[in-house]
């Protein structure tokens, strides 16, 4: 079992939220100061800034219902459905859907209070959610912030060193079908947490303490965004490996050990921009792009000639476009790391002054 950042900051945001209403003298806040905090918890300091609005308003409205409702036509169980029902309705169209639920509970419960009048109940309860969803966005503000760079980093780390070892094996083939598969499965998901991460970085790019002008979060954004994308050109080539294995177990020696070099020379090309992107490598260095030209057409011409054999060409051409599809990965993946060098050199060299969590990871 581990206890996480997030874990210890609800954790300590709850204590908070029961020890303040009991401190001012009403008890009866206490709980639903408690739930609110739960409920308030965000993954970002965005995220929990703008659950600090809608909440505000949406228990101000759900308290101003629950005393209208109560002094019209009293506290019986049909009335509350109703109450709860113009509630629902009202957020909706005020597009707060993702806060009706604390609402509604803050709604229920000062209507079904009994003990003091009606306008009291309601005060001490809709302040009572004001201190919880407060404290839950000074705590996920100013506590243990979320480190999202770090996430993202290691897990492109991650994903990458699978990424190169998948692609290794297949060239060699080396590959177990039906394991294949199941690694995919897992390397889609991984890059899923990498696009959710990517996210909430995202989210921090906004602040009401941000610095006017600072646009080296902004690029940092667009650094992590294209490392994501040569994941997936990454990915893709993979797949397309697998899902070629027929193809490309027919291709001449020659063909095969042309492939090999071309993307063991990329591959080693992506390591080494993420350690430069790490900072054990210098800004100007992975030049691994000086490929010549004639080099080039050489690469392009063998998989054109192989796509143009009588053999390929019988079944629908499904086998010659299948060749083609996999020189176009490779060229696209290569197209993707020659962007991501460029962005990783341009914003080592402009930024060098800026240490960023990944360079204190060695």
């Amino acid at each position: 079992m581990k206890i996480g950042a997030r874990t210890f900051k609800t954790s300590l945001a709850v204590f908070l939220s029961l020890l303040i209403p009991l401190t001012l003298g009403f008890e009866e806040g206490a709980s639903l100061a408690g739930i609110s905090v739960v409920a308030s918890m965000q993954p970002s300091v965005k995220k929990s800034y703008q659950t600090l609005v809608d909440r505000l308003v949406a228990n101000t409205i759900g308290g101003f219902v629950a005393v209208l409702m109560t002094s019209a036509f009293g506290t019986s169980i049909v009335i509350i459905s109703f109450a709860t029902a113009i509630l629902i309705a009202i957020l909706h169209q005020m597009k707060l859907n993702n806060v009706i639920g604390l609402s509604t509970m803050t709604l229920i419960i000062i209507m079904l209070s009994t003990d003091g009048d009606i306008y009291t109940n309601a005060t001490i309860r809709v302040l009572a959610t004001f201190i919880g969803v407060g404290i839950a966005f000074i705590i996920n503000r100013f506590i243990l912030p979320p480190n999202y760079e770090k996430k993202l980093f290691q897990l492109t780390i991650q994903v990458t060193d699978d990424l190169t070892r998948f692609i290794r094996v297949s060239l060699r083939k080396n590959v177990q079908y039906s394991l294949m598969r199941s690694d995919l499965n897992s390397i889609d998901e991984s890059i899923s947490d990498m696009k959710k991460y990517l996210t909430f970085l995202q989210d921090t790019e906004w602040s009401r303490w941000r610095k006017h002008g600072d646009t080296s979060l902004t690029r940092l954004l667009v650094v992590y965004r294209q490392f994501i994308r040569t994941t997936e050109a990454a990915y893709n080539l993979v797949k397309t490996l697998h899902q070629s294995e027929n193809v490309y177990n027919h291709f001449p020696e020659e063909l095969r050990v042309l492939l090999r070099e071309r993307l063991e020379t990329l591959m080693s090309a992506h390591e080494q921009i993420i350690l430069k992107w790490n900072g054990r490598v210098l800004p100007q260095e992975v030049n691994f792009i000086a490929y010549k030209s004639d080099l080039r057409i050489t690469f392009m011409q063998s998989f054109f000639n192989e796509a143009s054999l009588e053999s390929y060409l019988k079944n629908d051409y499904g086998q010659s476009n299948t060749v083609i599809h996999l020189m176009s990965v490779v060229l696209i993946y290569e197209e993707n790391l020659q962007h991501l060098n460029m962005l990783v050199s341009r914003y080592k060299s402009s930024h060098r002054n800026n240490v960023s969590t990944v360079d204190s990871l060695h």
